[in-house]
């Protein structure tokens, strides 16, 4: 059960960061970040939207909410989804997460070149999470 609260607080953490980057976009307000040079270069750029046209965090927001749905259902005795055992479902989402977050990783280092702390944390907190999984 320990792995379930540090999942479910790494997940919200990731929400909140998701959340952040989704409400400065909707508020066309700039995204203040001290260690890059131009988090809204990153967060407006044209590989914002990769997976079905859906911007990055928005599926940043899903990810995690399932992340937490999926962690908090065991408390309530919940230890299986559509058939399969929920660590099971944890660990698959998490590992596709994780990529994908490696994927942004280099898009903002090597293409991009430039940095954005939120996403960076963002893509940490996705890795810790499968890594978690994964112990």
């Amino acid at each position: 059960m320990t792995e379930n609260i540090i999942l479910l607080a790494l997940s919200v953490v990731g929400f909140l960061v998701s959340y952040h980057i989704h409400v400065k976009k909707k508020k066309a307000e700039k995204l203040v970040c001290f260690v890059g040079k131009d988090c809204d270069k990153v967060i407006h750029s044209e590989y914002n939207a990769l997976i079905f046209g859906i911007h990055n965090e928005v599926l940043g927001m899903l990810y995690y909410g399932f992340a937490i749905v999926l962690t908090v259902l065991p408390f309530l005795g919940v230890i299986m989804l559509l058939g399969f055992p929920l660590t099971s479902v944890l660990l698959v989402v998490s590992g596709l997460a994780a990529l994908f977050s490696v994927l942004l990783t280099f898009i903002q280092l090597f293409l991009l070149k430039e940095i954005c702390e939120y996403c960076l944390v963002s893509a940490a907190v996705s890795i810790a999470m499968f890594v978690v999984r994964i112990f």
